[in-house]
């Protein structure tokens, strides 16, 4: 296991060498001058050089390019343009709002998506699998903004229980950190559960009609042992890998999201520094969610193992 850990982490570095190239050049091309953007319209031709020069602004792209790649490889993801903070400590403050925010979205559609497809597979064509069908299906068709909206809506502005914006680090008032995150939470987790919900359904359906499961029938086990203890720990692997790119997919989402309920975590930090042209610090902040989604898909290959001893990663084989 360790030989196939390090191989796949060697093989990251030419998909963070394209990637960085990508987000490099793209961001670049971008419609601004982040010139402009600091010093503003007013400012003459002789101060915007001046600041030009000194960010490195005034370097052909191929040679800023270097220059930032060169700095990225020594660990600095260098300087904010906007405030000449480190981007590297900025991300890291801000990080924690989104790592929360998608562990707990991916945590409730998890628990709310294995309990419902699992009941749905094992009532199939019931009225109970249509109800738990149909619920997925809404929550797949929902854009995460007007689901946001209308929990906000409802519960912050109607009935007053949830706050609406913000939030509190979990060290300063727990209480208030699980209340501020309760309803970005739900939006995403409730969303994702539809199609994981689904997929769980349909992966207990395919289990249920294998031949262990009819020596299971025949050798008199209770339907609750069948489904939950066999069924259900076979249906998992395609479950986890769901989830785990699901995962990946909330980082992403979370632009959304932490911009409609204020959340000041890496999506609202990207958003601003696109509006002010810090191309440095958005650079930074991709990087960093790439890093964090390949490390996820890592991590989801290596609970294969766990989940199912049988398999053995990168070729491995038995030696009974």
């Amino acid at each position: 296991m360790i030989f196939y850990i390090v191989r796949r982490l060697l093989q990251l570095i030419p998909v963070f060498l394209v990637m960085s190239i990508v987000v490099f050049m793209f961001l670049h091309l971008v419609p601004g001058d982040p010139v402009d953007a600091i010093l503003g319209n007013e400012a003459t031709e002789e101060a915007k050089a001046s600041l030009r020069a000194r960010l490195g602004l005034d370097q052909p792209l191929i040679v800023q390019y270097f220059m930032w790649a060169g700095r990225v490889l020594t660990g600095d993801l260098g300087n904010s343009i906007v405030n000449g903070g480190s981007v590297l400590d900025t991300i890291l403050q801000k990080a924690g709002v989104t790592i929360f925010l998608a562990i707990g979205s991916v945590l409730l559609s998890v628990i709310i998506a294995v309990i419902g497809g699992t009941i749905a597979s094992a009532n199939k064509g019931t009225w109970i699998d249509l109800s738990v069908l149909g619920a997925a299906l809404v929550g797949v068709s929902i854009p995460s903004f007007w689901l946001a909206i209308l929990l906000m809506m409802t519960f912050a502005v109607n009935w007053q229980l949830l706050p609406s914006i913000g939030y509190t680090a979990p060290a300063e008032d727990f209480t208030e950190f699980v209340r501020h995150l309760i309803l970005p939470v739900v939006t995403l987790g409730a969303i994702m559960a539809g199609a994981l919900s689904r997929l769980t359904r349909s992966e207990m359906i395919d289990q249920l009609s294998q031949d262990y499961i009819v020596t299971a029938r025949a050798k008199g086990l209770s339907k609750f042992e069948i489904v939950y203890k066999h069924a259900l720990r076979n249906a998992l692997i395609p479950i986890v890998t769901f989830a785990g790119l699901e995962l990946g997919t909330v980082l992403g989402s979370a632009i959304v999201i932490e911009r409609i309920f204020s959340l000041p975590g890496l999506g609202q930090l990207i958003v601003e520094s696109i509006f002010l042209r810090d191309y440095p610090m958005v650079q930074g902040t991709i990087l960093f969610l790439s890093l964090i989604f390949v490390l996820i898909n890592l991590l989801v290959d290596i609970s294969y193992t766990l989940l199912d001893p049988e398999i053995r990663l990168g070729g491995e084989q038995r030696n009974d």
